[in-house]
């Protein structure tokens, strides 16, 4: 599991407004984290929910094109919903961001969390 890989994250349950069910997310904590959780079984992976309502994409969003990464459709990924979740809640992967959208998410996580 490594930074920027795409993968199915089972959410719920979950509280307000928090992205639920099962949907994609990006990993975005960094590489050797991930691998300690994935591994060991214990600790956390940092993730984005991705949907794909892309009526409105905001500042702290990007547009994620499908044929990018093997979504099903074009999608935008929320850094305002990032989470650390268990390895747990990880299942399948779908692919991985190009460098480019991965650097926009990077972009929209510095936005967010006001880095």
């Amino acid at each position: 599991m490594r930074r920027g890989d795409v993968y199915w994250v089972e959410f719920d349950p979950v509280q307000g407004s928090e992205a639920d069910k099962s949907r994609p997310a990006v990993v975005v904590g960094n590489d050797a984290a991930n691998r300690s959780a994935e591994i060991g079984g214990r600790g956390v992976v940092t993730v984005v929910p991705i949907t794909s309502n892309i009526r409105r994409v905001l500042p702290f969003q990007v547009l994620i094109p499908a044929r990018t990464c093997g979504l099903r459709a074009d999608s935008k990924a929320q850094a305002e919903q990032v989470r650390a979740v268990s390895p747990q809640r990880i299942r399948d992967r779908i692919g991985r961001l190009p460098p480019r959208e991965l650097k926009l998410l990077d972009d929209a996580l510095r936005l967010h969390l006001g880095l």
